[in-house]
C-alpha cells in the first residue's frame, strides 16, 4: 500500500508452510479477477543492528539487498497506522565497491538514531531467499495484491553463527483494500497454512535474542502486569514512549503530523509523570519531565506554523474576494511555512545532539525498571484513585474561577490554565483506564471534550494575537490591513461563541455522580 511521504507501506499477513505445501488458487476471491506470475527472484540481504539488537527488539529492520527488483538499502519503521513504513534507497556506484559494503547509508543511520543512540550498526544476520511472487489482480487490471511463496535460508553473522531454513507465504496489500489479506489468508489456512511464528525472516533467524522488546508491552487484556500502581502507569508510559520514538524517525523524514504526533506523545509522558509522582523516586521523575517540557517548547514552532497555517488558509478561502486587500495569502503562507521550517530545524538540531539521545536512554531505563517509591509498590485500585481526583478537582478550580472572570485578558489567560488542567486529567484518567475500566474511559472522554471546547478558544485568541502582528507588518509595508482586520473579527466572535457554548455545557460535563468512581 503506497503512502505519499516515503514511498512503501508495508501492511501484509505472513504463514509458515510445509516443503511440500501447494499454494491454491485465489481467483475465486472476491474482486480478484486474475493473476499473473509467479515470477522468480533470487534474493541475497545482509541485516545490520546494534550488539544488543536494538532495532529488531523495536521492530524496525534494517537490510542491504541484492538481487531482485528493489534491490538496495531498506528500512522498515513502525507506523503510525496499520503496517510498516518502508523506506528504499537503491544501491549506488559507491555501496556496490564492495569495500563499501558495510557502510550503513548515513540518511538511515540518523532515522534510527534514537532507537541506537550511539551504537555502532553491524552484520547480524544474511538471509537468502527463493522468491516465487504471484500477482493478484482486479477485472480492471488493477494489482491488488502479492502473494511471494519463499524459500528461506538464514545465517546470523557474529561472535557465534546458526543456520537455519524454512518456507513460508506472503500476502501484501498494493493497494487501499486490505480486506482482501483476511480472505487470501483463510483460504491458505483451509489448505494448511499456518500463522507465521514470527513477525519477519530476520526476527525468525535471529531467535529469542530478538524476541524481548526493549520496552515493556502491555497483555492482550490491557490488564496492568503485577496489578500494582506502579507497573499500571509503567505500562502508559511505555506505549507513550513507543509512539515519541515511532515520531522521531517520521520527524526527521518530514512527514506530515509527525511534530503533532511526537509533541503528543512527549506531552503525555510528562503529565503521567507529574500526576502520579509520587509512585516513583521523585529525582529522575523530575528530571525527565523537565527534558520532555524542553522537547515540548522545541516542537511547539513547528507545530503552531503547521496548524495557523491551516487556520488562516480556510479563513481566508472563506472570504469574498472583494475582502481580499493586498497580498494577504501570500503573506500569510510565506511567513508561517518560513516558522514551520525553522521550528523543524530548531527540533532536529536538538534532536541530532548527544544530550537528546542521553535523554532518551534515560527515558527508556526509567520505564524498562521504574524506580518505584512505597506507593509504586501499592495495589493500583486504591492507589491510582487520589491522584486523579485531585487532578480532577484542579479542573473544577480553574473552571470556575475562569467563569467568574470578567470577559477579556484575563479570563482568556484563565481558560487556557483550565484547558491545560483538562488535558492533565485526561491523560492521567487514560493511564487508568486498564484498572478501573468503562469508568474511568468515560471520565477521559468527558475531559477530552472540555479539552477540545477550550483548545478551540485558545487558538482563536492566539490567532488574533498573530493577525495584529500581520496587520501591523502590512501597514509598515504600505498595504492594507483591511482583510486582517476581518480574520482578526471573526476570531473574536469565534473566541465568545466557543467560551459561551462552553459555560453552557459544564454543569452537564460536571456532575458530581460523574465523580463517584474516584470515591
Amino acid at each position: 500500500m503506497r503512502t505519499p511521504a516515503h514511498g512503501h507501506r508495508e501492511v501484509e499477513t505472513k504463514f509458515d508452510v510445509s516443503s511440500t505445501f501447494v499454494v491454491p488458487a485465489l481467483t475465486g476471491l472476491a474482486g480478484v479477477a486474475s493473476t499473473a506470475g509467479p515470477t522468480e527472484e533470487h534474493l541475497d540481504a545482509v541485516y545490520y543492528d546494534t550488539e544488543d539488537l536494538r532495532l529488531a527488539r523495536n521492530r524496525i529492520t534494517l537490510r542491504r539487498r541484492q538481487g531482485g527488483h528493489d534491490a538496495g538499502w531498506h528500512l522498515k519503521l513502525q507506523s503510525s497506522g496499520a503496517g510498516r513504513d518502508e523506506i528504499s534507497r537503491p544501491l549506488d556506484a559507491i555501496e556496490r565497491d564492495p569495500s563499501a559494503e558495510g557502510t550503513v547509508p548515513g540518511e538511515f543511520a540518523d532515522l534510527v538514531a534514537a532507537t541506537t543512540r550511539g551504537r555502532p550498526l553491524a552484520p547480524v544476520a544474511r538471509v537468502r531467499t527463493v522468491r516465487r511472487a504471484t500477482t493478484l489482480r482486479a477485472p480492471d487490471g488493477r494489482d491488488l495484491a502479492e502473494l511471494a511463496d519463499d524459500e528461506v535460508h538464514a545465517q546470523t553473522l557474529g561472535t557465534s553463527t546458526t543456520l537455519s531454513r524454512w518456507r513460508e507465504i506472503e500476502v501484501e496489500a498494493l493497494g487501499d483494500d486490505l480486506d482482501l489479506l483476511p480472505a487470501a489468508g483463510a483460504v491458505l489456512c483451509e489448505a494448511g497454512a499456518r500463522p507465521a511464528a514470527g513477525p519477519s525472516k530476520l526476527a525468525r533467524a535471529l531467535g529469542s535474542r530478538a524476541a524481548r522488546p526493549e520496552l515493556p508491552e502491555l497483555p492482550a487484556d490491557g490488564a496492568p502486569a503485577g496489578g500494582t500502581a506502579g507497573e499500571a502507569v509503567r505500562g502508559y508510559l511505555a506505549t507513550h514512549t513507543r509512539a515519541l520514538l515511532a515520531a522521531d524517525a517520521r520527524v526527521r523524514l518530514g512527514d506530515p503530523e509527525s511534530v503533532h504526533d511526537m509533541r503528543v506523545a512527549a506531552r503525555r509522558l510528562r503529565s503521567a509523570l507529574r500526576t502520579f509522582q509520587r509512585l516513583f523516586d521523585p529525582a529522575p521523575a523530575r528530571a525527565l519531565q523537565a527534558r520532555l517540557r524542553e522537547l515540548n517548547l522545541l516542537l511547539n514552532a513547528a507545530r503552531d506554523g503547521e496548524v495557523q497555517l491551516e487556520r488562516f488558509t480556510a479563513g481566508i478561502d472563506a472570504l469574498d474576494e472583494r475582502d481580499l486587500l493586498g497580498p494577504v495569502a501570500a503573506r500569510v503562507q510565506g511567513h508561517l511555512r518560513a516558522q514551520h521550517l525553522r521550528g523543524r530545524e530548531q527540533a532536529l538540531t536538538w534532536m541530532r545532539d548527544a544530550q537528546y539521545l542521553d535523554f532518551v536512554d534515560d527515558l527508556i531505563a526509567f520505564v524498562g525498571e521504574p524506580p518505584y517509591s512505597a506507593l509504586g509498590r501499592r495495589p493500583a485500585g486504591p492507589a491510582l484513585r487520589a491522584p486523579i481526583r485531585k487532578t480532577d478537582r484542579k479542573l473544577r478550580r480553574r473552571v470556575d474561577r475562569a467563569l467568574h472572570t470578567p470577559a477579556g485578558d484575563s479570563q482568556d489567560v484563565a481558560l487556557h490554565a483550565a484547558r491545560k488542567a483538562a488535558k492533565q486529567l485526561r491523560y492521567a484518567s487514560e493511564a487508568a483506564t486498564p484498572v478501573y475500566g468503562e469508568h474511568a474511559a468515560k471520565h477521559t472522554r468527558r475531559a477530552k471534550k472540555i479539552q477540545n471546547s477550550l483548545g478551540e478558544h485558545q487558538d482563536c485568541v492566539v490567532a488574533q494575537g498573530v493577525l495584529r502582528e500581520f496587520a501591523i507588518a502590512a501597514n509598515q509595508a504600505g498595504e492594507s490591513s483591511f482583510t486582517y482586520g476581518l480574520l482578526l473579527g471573526g476570531e473574536r466572535e469565534q473566541a465568545h461563541l466557543t467560551r459561551d457554548v462552553f459555560a453552557a455545557r459544564w454543569p452537564k460535563l460536571s456532575r458530581r455522580r460523574h465523580r463517584r468512581w474516584l470515591h
